[in-house]
């Protein structure tokens, strides 16, 4: 009876799926420390602080577009201020970004690590000549969209955002998501499991960046 039951245990194994849409960040296991990644831009290189980029689609046509900020509809602000996707792949360049990390360690490294806590500035002359604030935060809930949208104007101690490995992407490929999932050292009473993909919803037209449930947005960068 035993091996019966055994040998119906091994049969049932290839009926066995895993869900993919929960994005897991790495933890540490029998108190060992977690392997930690390098994040890579499209050529392969690990992307750096202070360095400039571009955030990307890892598709073309419809389903690609670069990142870019542009003006929020209904603002009544002086400078762009919202988080924005361009509509396809085949147009206009994205709004370049730069990267800053928070250091645990006080390692000198300017390497970004995936899960690692770091603000999104976008870098452009307009935006500098206009004296905006181009960090990017997490905005109020907007009624509207449903969702709460990302924008400029964020500071550096709350506007923390994670690069995790993108769940099924390509082995020979570095696509990632991003999360608004502050570290237990920026934020001690954040919990760490509740963190949120950032996404796409569609306000007036536009496909404007925001925290989603599902449908993480699937990125990569592209060093300018």
């Amino acid at each position: 009876m035993k091996k019966q039951i055994l040998l119906l245990s091994f049969c049932l194994l290839p009926f066995v799926t895993f869900s993919y849409n929960h994005i897991e960040l790495p933890t540490t296991k029998n108190d060992l420390p977690p392997v930690i990644f390098l994040v890579r831009d499209v050529n392969g290189e690990a992307l750096q602080v202070g360095a400039t980029y571009r955030i990307i689609s890892p598709f073309w046509g419809a389903a690609g577009g670069d990142v870019y900020l542009g003006p929020s509809p209904n603002s009544d602000a002086t400078c762009p201020n919202g988080v924005f996707r361009y509509i396809s792949g085949r147009g206009r360049s994205g709004t370049p970004v730069t990267f800053t990390k928070f250091n645990y360690t006080g390692s000198s490294e300017s390497g970004i690590h995936v899960t690692e806590d770091i603000n999104i500035q976008f870098d452009n002359a307009s935006s500098k000549l206009c004296g905006n604030n181009t960090t990017w935060r997490v905005g109020d809930f907007d009624v509207f969209q449903g969702a709460r949208l990302l924008e400029t104007g964020g500071t550096i101690i709350g506007s923390w955002f994670k690069i995790v490995k993108a769940p099924q992407s390509p082995i020979d490929r570095d696509i990632y998501v991003l999360l608004n999932c502050p570290g237990p050292l920026v934020c001690p009473s954040c919990p760490i499991d509740e963190c949120q993909s950032v996404g796409v919803v569609l306000q007036e037209g536009k496909r404007r960046l925001a925290l989603v449930r599902e449908e993480p947005l699937r990125v990569q960068f592209s060093k300018v």
